[in-house]
């Protein structure tokens, strides 16, 4: 059953993903910071406020993910930010992250571009493993 994204439950299970992948343990092995992934609020598309997570991320492994606070969001080296539409293109493998935030569609609101790049291989797989979490957005307003 299609677990709703940027929920407690989807990022525990994205979580539980991260630490069964052997690939994101050998691009991620010197990533060593928590990140926050934010679904920005778009009542259209049914996301009546915004939405996100936080991962605690420790040289390729997943120590923790849950629903971020506002201590989250103002502390974490990184936090990413998107409309439901540009996550849903970046979990369908429409988008690369990296891609996406060159073009604006994924916006860094925290952390520098600069030294992300430096672990553009993480967070490529960061989001292929997050995509393989059966996941549905939640339906758009009529």
């Amino acid at each position: 059953m299609p677990i709703e994204v940027f929920t407690e439950e989807w990022s525990r299970a994205c979580c539980e993903r991260l630490a069964g992948s052997e690939e994101y343990r050998r691009v991620a092995g010197e990533w060593d910071f928590p990140v926050v992934l934010v679904m920005e609020r778009d009542p259209a598309l049914g996301v009546e406020e915004e939405r996100a997570v936080y991962f605690d991320l420790h040289r390729g492994e997943c120590q923790g993910a849950r629903l971020a606070t506002e201590d989250d969001l103002s502390r974490a080296p990184y936090v990413m930010r998107a409309t439901p539409a540009a996550w849903r293109h970046l979990l369908a493998g429409e988008l690369d992250p990296i891609a996406a935030i060159m073009r604006g569609s994924l916006r860094l609101s925290r952390g520098s571009l600069l030294s992300l790049a430096r672990y553009a291989g993480a967070a490529k797989e960061l989001v292929k493993v997050a995509s393989q979490v059966e996941a549905e957005f939640p339906p758009p307003r009529l």
